[in-house]
């Protein structure tokens, strides 16, 4: 791949383990000062890509663009990413998580009606036995196809949804998980529980799990700050009251992403929370690190960080007399949170007469969009977007091919079932700033066609 259409970079910097260096950059500069078409083409991928996979987009895309001007393709990697795709793809190894999951499915379909698999399911009826085989028959053959309730449509919505919310009972809740000898086995796992309590809920001997889930887990549950050593029912209870409080209210109000979905984001929502604010394993979740990883790209140093690397070497080229005109801002899903930052650092370094056309599949949020629109909207010629129908990009697996992890066939891809929008919208995103972020489940994202459909939810 010729050097002069891309730049590698490694948390926004180039040099060291980047493949590309600031000497690099320069001769990017002189091959688009040879140009004079005068149209720069700029193109940045999603947080998923790997290098090698951003270099193969790069290679293939470079043909097409090369009629139109001279493209450059930003292949950024993010260990933000890295981290947030471990701790959740390891909740398929969490005992508790999957009985955690069992139970909110069984106390979720029970309350409200719908269809799965063109089956009617009536609120109150639900079989515990049925859901447990269904639950067990993912964990043992993980696909797609075994997806507990991935289908369900449910019929219950508003104030159904709503009443059913309000009715729950943590007193019925802790006896059910109380007799539940499953659910107290899982619970036997958790780490640094006294040998009498691991004994009393586990019965046989089991293994202690030690993982940061387990850990935010007993934290929660435990029978005071700090103390890991007894796990309190009562606690317990009112973790899963709360997960199913919060399934049922974005029932609901319609902000549901399916059963499966929500109730994996509630459950993660829910565990990620200590205190008052994020515990460790909620800290590694935190989205907020992989838009940092793209607001880096664009530090004071040219000759290391690497958007503003390229704009101070074009600033420096115009200023010389180059003519660039044109500069197109090609963006695919975080690619566009990369593209805002892009334009707010041009504004300062490129005056007019260069205009910015913007293509995006945007992961951005409806807020920063717009704050993207007000500051820049005189420089924007064109606009396009480009979006999944919903239905499809609920069916797109974020980790959807054999090969995406380390394992060629692994498994743990299918715990969470839709896009990386969905992914993002469900779990990650934040409402605030600085210290005071809030967690804010089904954040609007520009690029998700739901809420295109759903336009009172951006407007209030």
């Amino acid at each position: 791949m010729d050097k002069r259409h891309y730049i590698h970079c490694l948390g926004g910097r180039l040099g060291g383990d980047a493949d590309t260096a600031a000497a690099d950059v320069d001769d990017i500069v002189t091959a688009l000062r040879a140009d004079t078409r005068g149209h720069l083409i700029l193109y940045f991928h999603g947080g998923l890509v790997t290098r090698k996979a951003g270099l193969e987009i790069a290679e293939r895309l470079t043909p097409l663009c090369l009629g139109g001007g001279h493209p450059v393709f930003y292949v950024w990697e993010s260990g933000a990413w890295e981290t947030i795709r471990k701790n959740l793809l390891e909740l398929a190894e969490e005992p508790v998580f999957k009985q955690l999951l069992r139970k909110l499915l069984e106390y979720t379909s029970n309350r409200i009606d719908g269809v799965s698999a063109a089956r009617s399911i009536v609120p109150g009826n639900v079989d515990p036995q049925k859901v447990k085989e269904a639950v067990d028959k993912f964990f043992a053959n993980p696909s797609k196809q075994t997806v507990p309730y991935r289908d369900l449509e449910a019929a219950a919505k508003g104030g159904a949804a709503r009443s059913s919310a309000i009715s729950v009972d943590e007193a019925e809740i802790q006896a059910d998980l109380q007799s539940d000898v499953e659910f107290a086995q899982a619970l036997a796992t958790l780490p640094e529980l006294k040998p009498s309590t691991r004994s009393a809920l586990g019965g046989a001997v089991v293994a202690e799990r030690r993982s940061p889930f387990s850990e935010a887990v007993a934290d929660k549950v435990s029978e005071g700050p700090g103390a890991r050593g007894i796990v309190t029912w009562f606690k317990v209870a009112m973790m899963v009251k709360d997960i199913l409080v919060n399934v049922l209210r974005r029932h609901g109000s319609s902000r549901d992403h399916g059963l499966y979905a929500t109730v994996v984001e509630e459950i993660v929502r829910e565990v990620k929370l200590g205190g008052s604010g994020l515990n460790e394993w909620g800290k590694a979740l935190q989205w907020n690190r992989m838009k940092q990883d793209t607001m880096d790209a664009f530090g004071p140093d040219e000759n290391v960080h690497a958007g503003t690397a390229l704009l101070a070497r074009l600033k420096r080229a115009v200023d010389d007399g180059y003519a660039l005109r044109r500069i197109s801002l090609i963006g695919h899903s975080t690619g566009a949170i990369y593209i805002a930052h892009w334009l707010d650092m041009a504004k300062a370094l490129l005056l007019p007469p260069a205009q910015f056309d913007v293509l995006l599949a945007p992961a951005i949020t409806y807020q920063r969009f717009d704050e993207c629109l007000t500051c820049h909207q005189t420089r924007i010629g064109h606009f396009r977007m480009f979006c999944m129908r919903d239905a499809l990009e609920r069916d797109d697996q974020v980790w959807g091919e054999d090969g995406e992890l380390e394992a060629q066939h692994d498994g743990r891809r299918f715990i969470y079932p839709s896009s990386l929008l969905y992914l993002v919208s469900g779990i990650h995103e934040s409402t605030g700033q600085g210290g005071d972020l809030k967690d804010a489940p089904d954040m609007p994202l520009l690029g998700m066609e739901r809420f295109h459909a759903l336009r009172e939810m951006c407007t209030n």
